[in-house]
């Protein structure tokens, strides 16, 4: 007889993701668009190094396979754009800080990626065992694509909502005291 927790124990990392976004979503955090850079940059450089290893110790990448790569490159860059425009901000009337708040359909992706890299892994269409494979590099770009292009549409948005209210507010006239 099988131990019913050990067959749900796969599932149990979508269920805190879920847990911790659903929290995430309800309250609006501060967003420094100065350090947006930060997480991509993080991000390249990991990915650098693991294509300098899989170069050296991988399996050469066949001509579908960079078709493959590149294709969830792109799906990530526009899954990216798509959580980037999802996601909520506004200028804090006090103290002038953006603050944004993740809406439903921002979850939503990331609890269908998430969900789609867990079926993948547990289906067998995959080897995911192979530290250097199909799998491994598509996720990676994946990744990638989406951090970079949200990053980038934040920012974006970020400098026309801070230029918006730089307009909007004008010049205060200073009062005689």
């Amino acid at each position: 007889m099988q131990d019913p927790l050990r067959e749900l124990m796969p599932y149990l990392p979508l269920v805190i993701a879920i847990l911790i976004l659903i929290r995430r979503t309800r309250r609006p955090r501060v967003l420094r668009p100065s350090r947006l850079w930060i997480t991509p940059a993080i991000l390249v450089a990991v990915s650098t190094f693991y294509l300098s290893a899989a170069i050296q110790h991988g399996p050469p990448v066949q001509p579908w396979g960079w078709l493959v790569i590149l294709g969830t490159a792109a799906l990530g860059i526009g899954l990216g754009a798509v959580r980037a425009h999802s996601v909520t901000l506004k200028r804090h009337p006090e103290t002038g800080a953006i603050e944004a708040t993740l809406s439903a359909w921002g979850l939503l992706i990331i609890v269908v990626w998430i969900a789609g890299r867990m079926f993948l892994r547990q289906s067998g269409l995959v080897d995911v065992r192979t530290p250097f494979g199909l799998y491994t590099d598509a996720t990676m770009s994946l990744a990638l694509g989406l951090v970079l292009a949200q990053a980038i549409v934040l920012m974006l948005r970020c400098r026309a909502l801070m230029a918006q209210y730089a307009q909007s507010s004008g010049p205060q006239p200073i009062e005689p005291q």
